[in-house]
């Protein structure tokens, strides 16, 4: 009986850790971050499908402007570029 239950306690710890490793974002190396958590200041992403991303900003005027980045990967459909 000791046995059928330290199996279904392990199963359940197991089952439970896979949930939570799944859970957590993807990303390719440590040095990597989002797109969006980079730059929280703009106000719009625009995703170019060639591995870029517009990136719009207002400045202290309130004039727009923008930049366009290389994603280093795209992962799950978030562009990561470095810190």
């Amino acid at each position: 009986m000791f046995k059928s239950k330290f199996k279904k306690v392990m199963g359940a710890v197991a089952v439970a850790g896979a949930l939570l490793v799944s859970g957590s974002p993807a990303s390719a190396a440590p040095d990597l971050t989002p797109i969006r958590d980079k730059y929280q200041d703009a106000y719009q992403f625009q995703w170019n499908g060639d591995n870029t991303v517009t990136v719009f900003f207002r400045d202290s005027e309130g004039k727009s402007y923008h930049r366009t980045y290389t994603c280093v990967t795209v992962l799950d459909g978030t562009c990561y570029v470095y810190k």
